[in-house]
């Protein structure tokens, strides 16, 4: 049974997995939710949601004022505000905060190969060092870091898993066999809630998450499929491709280079984007009854929004 009632949302007006996880957070109604923003944000909000404006420089005094009376933490902020997540923590701290949900949705950026691959990667990795010392120091203090794969509804609608839809084009990477973890925004979220109703179960630990594990080649066969259409094929050298891509970073970060790692991450296997296959532990869905859906699913739907 929970123990949490009140919850803080920090980041949470994009339009990812921040509004997905306001908008199942306000479905099923379980907890008083209070958003928390920049005195700069621009985001609007529901009038009926507590806004609480914190300064520019989240300065520690403003961050721990507006986490009083919280027992969780929920963050969804992009790259760009992946360095304030260590000063939330600290501050959540002080407040009395009993759960922090960082913005890690991923992969087990606890594994330093990983780290050392992406500098998308490599803040969460130190973020996660810092929260295991934290809650040595502050026994009442915990956290949960959400490896969710990558979200396949979003993939497609951004065209990020060199899969594009809407010319009907795909690049292989190697022989596009490789089956990572997937699952979606809205998923995620779902994803949340079970972690805020089981505290025990997900207490100070990166939790995997696989709705179902398919290739650029599956993707791409249920694409045509659904479209009825035949797609045009490229392919590329994955460890010749990463090669490139870290000669290029080595010089500064540059974010299409950037980016290519996340690639990299998902479709060579020495990675192990595959959780259930690699055997990470622990396995939300082997601990939870979560929604049930598939590839098809999200093709079709993506189809249908298109």
């Amino acid at each position: 049974m929970s123990t949490f009632k009140n919850i803080a949302l920090w980041g949470i007006g994009g339009q990812n997995i921040g509004s997905s996880i306001l908008t199942a957070l306000l479905a099923d109604n379980s907890y008083n939710l209070t958003i928390i923003a920049r005195e700069s944000s621009t985001s609007t909000y529901a009038p009926s949601l507590p806004l609480i404006r914190v300064s520019d420089d989240l300065s520690h005094s403003s961050l721990v004022s507006a986490l009083r009376n919280q027992d969780v933490l929920i963050s969804a902020v992009g790259f760009a505000g992946l360095s304030s997540q260590l000063n939330l923590a600290r501050a959540a701290i002080e407040a009395g905060v009993k759960r922090f949900i960082p913005s890690e949705y991923g992969f087990d950026n606890a594994d330093p190969k990983n780290a050392a691959l992406s500098p998308i990667f490599r803040p969460k990795h130190e973020l996660e060092k810092q929260l295991v010392e934290l809650v040595k120091q502050n026994p009442g203090f915990t956290w949960t870091a959400l490896a969710t794969g990558i979200w396949l509804d979003w993939a497609l609608d951004v065209k990020f898993i060199d899969i594009d839809p809407e010319a009907h084009q795909v690049v292989y990477w190697d022989e596009g066999t490789q089956a990572p973890s997937m699952t979606t925004l809205e998923y995620t979220a779902q994803a949340v809630i079970q972690v805020l109703k089981h505290p025990a179960q997900f207490r100070n630990q990166r939790v995997f998450m696989e709705a179902f594990a398919a290739s650029q080649r599956d993707v791409v066969e249920e694409l045509e499929r659904v479209q009825g259409v035949e797609y045009e094929s490229q392919r590329i050298d994955g460890r010749e491709k990463v090669r490139e891509v870290m000669g290029v970073l080595e010089k500064g970060f540059e974010l299409q280079a950037a980016l290519a790692t996340v690639r990299a991450e998902l479709f060579v296997g020495e990675y192990k984007a595959d959780f259930v296959r690699s055997g990470k532990e622990p396995i939300l869905e082997r601990v939870v009854d979560m929604p049930k859906i598939t590839l098809r699913d999200v093709v079709r739907e993506y189809v249908a929004r298109h």
